[in-house]
């Protein structure tokens, strides 16, 4: 246990709930710019949080998205286009920018691109997905996002999609364990079932401050592409509350 004492919180920000639940967008102007299915979403989203306490919960969203090789065809299908939106339309029940900043990664780090109400349509093959495809060097990619965790203001809900096991699973598991320390919750969606990530879900107590992953695969039971929305955003919420309480807890949020 002596590992486990010497984590602490590097830092805590301030949780913020809007007490009447609202979504941090106003919905109603994005079902008025024709963005009807997003809004849906996004209702959804709202939905699944309340049931877990959570109802006008903000945080800063991120999407690490996996550019590998490996996800040539999902990218093709359409695949991770979908996963994209279904990442906005939670986001803009918490985001109060309604912007998600997409981090795609492959050997090296490709360029954020950040992903709005009026830019979704086709973003993926438009701005993301371009050329060569690499490796899956996450470790990097997670850097990123504790590069950001040393300064933001809001808690950072942090998204990752990908189809398999890290370049570096020494690595890829020591910048997790590092974000323990701040407030990012990380939510694990592999488009096929990925054995690592259930390894990091249930990374022993010793090694980091406190439980900051959720890992959900796409099986036969809850195919995270075709899944109802509301299945989705019950998907994306699970957990999330348990991490609220642990990280108030830890000193990581206040």
């Amino acid at each position: 246990m002596a590992g486990r004492t010497q984590l602490t919180a590097a830092r805590a920000v301030t949780l913020v709930k809007d007490p009447s639940g609202a979504p941090a967008v106003d919905l109603a102007k994005v079902r008025e710019s024709g963005h009807v299915d997003l809004a849906k979403r996004a209702d959804k989203a709202g939905l699944a949080l309340s049931r877990r306490g959570l109802g006008g919960i903000r945080a800063q969203a991120m999407l690490v998205l996996d550019h590998s090789g490996s996800m040539r065809a999902d990218y093709k299908s359409g695949a991770v286009q979908t996963l994209v939106e279904r990442a906005l339309g939670f986001a803009l029940q918490i985001d109060i920018d309604g912007t998600v900043p997409v981090i795609p990664f492959d050997t090296s780090i490709l360029p954020t691109v950040d992903v709005t109400v009026d830019n979704y349509s086709g973003v993926v093959d438009r701005e993301i997905h371009r050329g060569w495809m690499g490796t899956t060097n996450l470790a990097d990619a997670l850097s990123l996002v504790l590069a950001e965790a040393e300064k933001t203001t809001a808690p950072i809900f942090c998204i990752v999609v990908a189809d398999g096991g890290p370049d570096s699973k020494r690595a890829t598991t020591k910048v997790v364990c590092e974000l323990s320390r701040f407030p990012v919750f990380l939510k694990l969606l592999a488009i096929r079932p990925v054995d690592y990530f259930q390894t990091l879900d249930d990374l022993d107590g010793t090694k980091r401050l406190l439980d900051n992953v959720d890992t959900k695969s796409s099986t036969p039971e809850l195919d995270l592409l075709t899944c109802t929305d509301l299945q989705f955003a019950e998907a994306m919420a699970d957990e999330w509350d348990t991490w609220v309480a642990a990280a108030t807890a830890a000193g990581v949020l206040s």
